[in-house]
């Protein structure tokens, strides 16, 4: 009694998902395809030439290659929310 193994009819795999430190989750799971949490995450290669860095970011470029990207589009938003407020009036005395 009690020293018998449990079979699981099952087979485990192993989240091939690579983490921000570049190392991989290797977390035990029962989907080929990656544990529950990374499973449906996005990540491809970066697109600038010569960079080998994965990147789950929209621009599809790494943290160090997105940043004119985030800046660009910070900077049409803002143009964006100027036009919005439209011309200010000047109050006449």
């Amino acid at each position: 009694m009690g020293g018998e193994k449990k079979v699981t009819p099952w087979n485990f795999y192993y989240c091939p998902y690579i983490l921000r430190t570049g190392e991989v989750c290797n977390q035990r799971c029962y989907n080929p395809k990656g544990c529950k949490v990374y499973r449906d995450s996005r990540q491809v290669a970066c697109k600038e030439s010569g960079c080998k860095e994965m990147t789950r970011s929209k621009y599809d470029y790494c943290d160090t290659h997105a940043k004119k990207h985030r800046l660009k589009e910070h900077y049409h938003q803002k143009k964006l929310a100027k036009q919005a407020d439209g011309p200010k009036e000047i109050p006449l005395k």
